[in-house]
């Protein structure tokens, strides 16, 4: 039986062409491994579904739910590199954002702000910048209120639209969206969060990783130039599951703070 594939960390509209370009090279050498997955990418159905689905072939995920439950329960394939940080193939951070027009040029000056994340299980929109408060102002409360948008883009509406000052994006959904929202124009990146790996590829199942993760290796290094450019990926790294662990690590860090916001 073909097996549910499904790439929707990235999947903005403008990229979709490329995204199913992406999937269409990584089926092609999983097919010559004897790994049937459906033709088409699964764009029905939320992540949180998609990650338990018993029927999962490969997919995205964030490193924060990765590391909170998957890493015991998926393969980890590996890890795209989108070129953050050419010294770390496969890591990313997040850019803290701000109205252009806030005088405020610092994370420090944003105490008492109205902060907008998009998820409570997000890496990239809540815990990377929670860690960054903990170890510079210590565990107490930072923001004056905390809202939940839903997600990065609408988090990227709120600060430009005034309902928020402050959030943190992930790099890669930030370049993203500089070339498809126009109210990122209206905004300013403030601070690079510590980096961390970037989101994994999984399989659904537990699995021999390394043919996997050799298939997806050559799909990437054999994607036609218009995909990889536009998607700006720059090659694989073969992360290992305890190459996460920084990920957990920070996170229990950033607890008593996430607590004092009322982040749960």
């Amino acid at each position: 039986m073909s097996r549910i594939a499904a790439l929707p960390m990235y999947d903005f509209p403008h990229l979709r062409p490329h995204t199913d370009g992406l999937w269409q090279s990584i089926r092609s050498e999983f097919q010559k491994i004897g790994f049937e997955s459906e033709h088409a990418l699964n764009r029905d159905l939320s992540p949180a579904l998609l990650w338990a689905h018993p029927n999962l072939g490969f997919t995205q995920t964030c490193g924060l739910p990765y590391v909170n439950g998957l890493r015991g329960n998926a393969t980890l394939i590996g890890t795209p590199d989108y070129g953050i940080h050419p010294g770390k193939p496969g890591w990313y951070n997040s850019v803290i954002i701000a109205r252009q027009s806030d005088k405020r040029m610092a994370l420090a000056e944003f105490v008492g702000a109205e902060f907008a994340y998009n998820g409570a299980n997000s890496q990239s929109g809540l815990f990377a910048i929670m860690f960054e408060l903990q170890d510079s102002h210590g565990n107490a409360r930072f923001f004056g209120s905390c809202v939940k948008s839903g997600g990065h883009a609408l988090s990227v509406k709120a600060v430009a639209e005034g309902r928020a000052d402050i959030a943190a994006i992930d790099a890669v959904t930030w370049r993203y969206l500089q070339q498809s929202a126009p109210e990122t124009s209206q905004l300013k990146v403030l601070h690079a969060t510590a980096p961390s790996p970037g989101l994994p590829y999984i399989s659904g199942k537990p699995e021999r990783s390394f043919p996997l993760a050799d298939a997806v290796e050559v799909a990437i290094k054999n994607l036609p130039d218009a995909h990889k450019n536009a998607l700006g990926l720059k090659g694989f790294w073969r992360a290992k599951p305890e190459d996460y662990d920084i990920i957990a690590a920070r996170a229990k860090l950033a607890a008593p703070i996430m607590a004092a916001h009322g982040i749960s």
